[in-house]
């Protein structure tokens, strides 16, 4: 018996049978979410090493091709590429270290005695606070108050209650948590040693894995769509290695002026503060208002004095950067008005945090750059039709 299929509902019931089989995927993983979340951790974990190595090879690249094509052949010119290649990435994964070592040496000591001398002075400070709040008077309307300083102190006892049951309770949780750190550490530790074996591996042989690459989205797709994928990698390679390297100047060059200029002023914590300035100062825009917020909160308490300076220090400083340092850097590296600038930052801030916020501007933009172009060749086809 010859059955008689009608093409049309045949693709609808294909349609519905594909529908109902992703609806019951999606509620086999949402009925075991603990499983499901339980499966991605441990593939992200496994794949964790080879995305880290990429994305080290990706940036470790910017300083290997300096590197190889700018440095090296004005010291001595080598006739083999392959020394050349493998000198360069030597060198720069020695440079690399060796900042990180520096770091570590001279750096981190200080940063570590700032936090230190605050907390263990941190008693002292509020006395100092509240005594210089008790001193303050405020006139209005022609009459005087006194800020009344109990009352801050009755709010400290309760806010910071020492108590000797809760003391306990931390120092019995302690073994175990410190446990539970010094695992996570040798693992993440082993994740790195592994991600920069990868990126070594990446980095040596970069042209033979991008052109595999590319035959491999030739082979998959059609033309066109294999063009438009490769014209959207090279694009987005253009916008984040343009951001990356402009913030990161940017940022360094307004945390060195920020530690100079406190350090002429003699501002407490000069090193934490303009450590922490060169840090948020890599997220647009809000970067400059957290890292001022977080070193004003640390001055308020040592001297409030101080803390009111430090604001026009930094006020002063992000309008060099906006108006002078940023646009002479940066100039229209994504192409993103302030409006979607904040918009990106604050979306992928909240799914990725901190990462989300360094990285959303560039990726927002590659985005939308992408939608604008869809939406101009479907316009224009549109009006090509209405013309003819």
């Amino acid at each position: 018996m010859r059955i008689d299929w009608n093409k049309k509902y045949t693709t609808i019931s294909i349609y519905a049978v594909i529908v109902f089989i992703i609806c019951l995927i999606i509620y086999k993983l949402t009925d075991s979410w603990s499983d499901t979340k339980t499966f991605f951790s441990n593939v992200k974990s496994v794949f964790f090493p080879f995305l880290l190595g990429m994305l080290i090879a990706y940036f470790m690249n910017f300083i290997v091709s300096a590197l190889e094509k700018r440095v090296l052949p004005l010291i001595k010119p080598l006739k083999s590429k392959t020394i050349t290649r493998l000198l360069s990435i030597f060198l720069s994964y020695i440079t690399v270290f060796a900042l990180i070592v520096l770091m570590l040496t001279f750096i981190l000591p200080q940063l570590i005695g700032s936090l230190l001398q605050l907390i263990n002075e941190f008693p002292d400070y509020i006395s100092r606070l509240i005594a210089y709040f008790d001193s303050l008077t405020f006139n209005i309307n022609g009459s005087i108050y006194y800020f009344d300083p109990n009352n801050v102190d009755t709010f400290l006892s309760e806010q910071l209650p020492n108590n000797v049951d809760q003391l306990s309770t931390m120092v019995t949780e302690l073994v175990p948590n410190l446990i539970r750190i010094t695992k996570n550490f040798a693992f993440g530790l082993l994740n790195v040693f592994i991600a920069i074996i990868i990126s070594i591996y990446l980095l040596n042989s970069k042209e033979s894995s991008t052109e595999k690459s590319k035959k491999a989205i030739v082979s998959i797709f059609p033309q066109k769509t294999a063009c438009s994928i490769l014209g959207v990698l090279a694009y987005s390679h253009t916008v984040f290695s343009r951001f990356f390297i402009g913030t990161l100047l940017d940022a360094l060059i307004i945390g060195i002026l920020c530690f100079i200029i406190l350090l002429i002023v003699k501002m407490p914590f000069a090193i934490l503060i303009s450590s922490l300035i060169t840090l948020t100062n890599l997220i647009p825009y809000f970067g400059p208002f957290i890292g001022g917020g977080i070193g004003f909160a640390f001055l308020l308490i040592v001297n409030p004095v101080k803390a009111v300076w430090f604001l026009v220090i930094i006020f002063l400083l992000q309008q060099f950067d906006g108006n002078i340092l940023g646009p002479k850097i940066l100039g229209g590296s994504i192409g993103l008005s302030p409006f979607w600038i904040i918009f990106s930052i604050l979306l992928f801030g909240n799914i990725f945090g901190f990462i989300g916020m360094l990285f959303g501007a560039p990726f927002f933009s590659i985005i939308k750059t992408l939608i604008e172009g869809y939406l101009d060749n479907r316009y224009n086809k549109k009006m090509n039709t209405t013309k003819h």
